[in-house]
């Protein structure tokens, strides 16, 4: 067992780097019908790390007996492992090759630092055991992945905005979609983010009053303002109109206040 998961954690990383090479050629060198030929490699890149990925994952629980979720390193591997699932869904259903590089950052942002943080010393208290909290961290990961994915087209979306204001039409911005379209996969990844994150609260919820755990802490209410700002961006899209630059910029400070969030609620901010 300790072979298998050497080996897999020696893989990951340059499975992941393969990928960036794979979609930044895509992305810089590939153009007209060599673009069509160029999209199988970042795929096929993308389907073999993530591969080596999951069987780490796997590995990784039958190796603690328990669901690899819960210290940093762990959140950080699984939080990696669903930026790159939600990348291949958005390739497969939006034809979103050409922000590959963009798009798998991310994954390998959090996949790389996760291998020098993984530890199985960890006693888990029978509540923190339950099944209801194991889908309350699930479903609260898989809210950040999505939010991440929505912030990066968001940034995306206002580079091009610049760019296009300034007349700007180099390489950059003729190689990446529209901004029409841009917009709209970035509203899609932050809505559905929102409703994780308000299914992750429901569930949080019912555990600490199911199993009589005392309350949330200041950190942990902290969430709730980062869950606003989202629900604001989504209803002032729909009600107001505030779409293409004014929504990019609810997204990146969405964003950000998740970042905060999480830093203040692990100790790494003081205030």
């Amino acid at each position: 067992m300790e072979a298998a998961l050497f080996v897999l954690k020696g893989l990951l990383v340059p499975a992941y780097l393969a990928v960036l090479a794979a979609y930044g050629f895509a992305f810089f060198r590939q153009h007209g019908e060599a673009d069509e030929a160029g999209r199988w490699p970042g795929k096929a890149a993308l389907a073999i790390a993530l591969g080596i990925h999951t069987a780490l994952l796997v590995l990784l629980a039958v190796e603690y007996r328990r669901c690899p979720l819960w210290t940093q390193g762990e959140a950080l591997l699984f939080l990696g492992w669903m930026l790159a699932l939600l990348h291949l869904l958005s390739e497969w259903s939006a034809d979103t090759r050409r922000l590959g590089f963009f798009t798998v950052l991310p994954a390998v942002l959090c996949a790389v630092p996760s291998l020098f943080l993984l530890g199985n010393e960890l006693a888990l208290s029978p509540q923190h055991r339950s099944s209801w909290f194991i889908f309350h961290i699930v479903a609260s990961l898989a809210s950040y992945a999505a939010f991440s994915l929505a912030a990066v087209l968001a940034a995306l979306y206002l580079t091009q905005y610049a760019k296009l204001k300034r007349k700007h039409f180099d390489r950059t911005f003729r190689r990446l979609p529209p901004l029409d379209k841009l917009d709209k996969l970035a509203a899609v990844w932050s809505f559905l983010g929102t409703l994780l994150m308000i299914a992750s609260s429901v569930i949080g919820a019912w555990w600490v009053r199911r199993d009589g755990l005392h309350g949330m802490s200041p950190q942990e209410l902290g969430i709730f303002g980062v869950l606003a700002i989202f629900l604001m961006a989504a209803l002032s899209r729909r009600t107001l109109g505030w779409r293409g630059r004014r929504h990019a910029i609810w997204v990146l400070a969405g964003f950000f206040a998740l970042v905060f969030a999480n830093l203040w609620l692990h100790g790494l901010l003081r205030l």
